[in-house]
């Protein structure tokens, strides 16, 4: 009887307890620290280019693997980020990192996760007693974040790279100097000067062209523009140009930046051949969309960049 009793109790307050488990949030922080070979701009524009967490953040219980929340903080030696990820049933993930820079080369990254578990009791027990589970899972992100940033694929930086081979291929170019504050309003108009100097049956793509420019001084640039043309044309007068090409590698990315603020994006495309061991072989390329309003107005703040490349294996 008395044993009865003993069970009765301790069966109460077990249930009680079960019941109590069931209400109240289990939370456990899991932290580490790391150091990535890679400067400050490509690393946080990874963590800001939260559509692509995806790529190295894996979660079973977060069918879409992306912060509901991100904020950033300046530090007085660093970046401190802030997310939050859900699976909008029992898990929720507070998460934070500080960035800042170890040496020239590397960042120092502090990650830190809170795990808190609200209705899923099975999970709650397994938080507070399995924690390596979660421990590890937590770590697998951490390594796999600084793999994609030190080893990256075709997402990097925020940017989406497309490895292609240009086809065999025929431009004519027209160069000018123009001033540097009228650069946007200069192209189209460089542009329509060299259509109006080609037989238009002969241009291959009227609905698009291509511009680069490079820096004379602080007010002038040198810019040029070309259209691909179509075999029959043999050759063209001065002040035009012909370029015939083979088929050739290329990288291609677009840009949100405007046509004169896109060093940080040119920079990271550098830092991505680089890691993939390719190197420009000439100046990039902007493509643009005769509908677009570039073309029309000189403004536009998506573009298609086109680098040649070559390999160093």
């Amino acid at each position: 009887m008395q044993g009865k009793k003993i069970f009765l109790v301790i069966f109460g307050v077990l249930l009680v307890a079960a019941g109590v488990l069931n209400f109240v949030p289990v939370r456990r922080t899991f932290q580490a620290e790391i150091v990535i070979n890679a400067d400050k701009l490509i690393t946080c524009r990874t963590l800001q280019d939260t559509d692509n967490w995806k790529v190295w953040y894996r979660d079973g219980a977060i069918a879409q693997p992306n912060p509901v929340a991100l904020d950033t903080q300046s530090l007085k030696k660093g970046t401190l980020f802030e997310y939050r990820m859900e699976n909008g049933d029992y898990l929720v993930k507070d998460g934070q990192i500080e960035v800042t820079a170890k040496n020239r080369w590397d960042l120092n990254l502090d990650w830190a996760e809170e795990y808190v578990i609200k209705g899923n009791i099975v999970r709650k027990l397994q938080l507070l007693f399995k924690p390596s589970t979660f421990r590890v899972e937590f770590l697998q992100n951490v390594i796999e974040f600084k793999n994609t940033i030190e080893h990256p694929g075709n997402t990097f930086g925020g940017l989406t790279f497309e490895p292609l081979e240009m086809p065999v291929v025929k431009w004519v170019t027209l160069t000018d100097t123009v001033g540097l504050q009228d650069l946007n309003a200069e192209i189209p108009l460089l542009h329509d000067r060299l259509i109006r100097k080609l037989p238009g049956e002969t241009i291959e793509s009227p609905d698009s062209f291509l511009s680069q420019y490079e820096i004379l001084t602080d007010s002038t640039v040198l810019l040029t523009v070309a259209v691909t043309v179509d075999d029959e044309l043999k050759n063209v007068k001065e002040p035009l140009e012909m370029i015939e090409m083979d088929e050739h590698p290329v990288v291609i990315l677009h840009s949100m930046r405007s046509y004169t603020d896109m060093n940080e994006d040119i920079n990271i495309m550098y830092e991505w051949l680089k890691k993939n061991d390719q190197r420009p072989a000439n100046s990039y390329w902007v493509k643009h969309d005769i509908s677009g309003a570039l073309a029309k107005t000189g403004d536009n703040n998506g573009f298609t960049i086109i680098q040649e490349v070559y390999s160093l294996k």
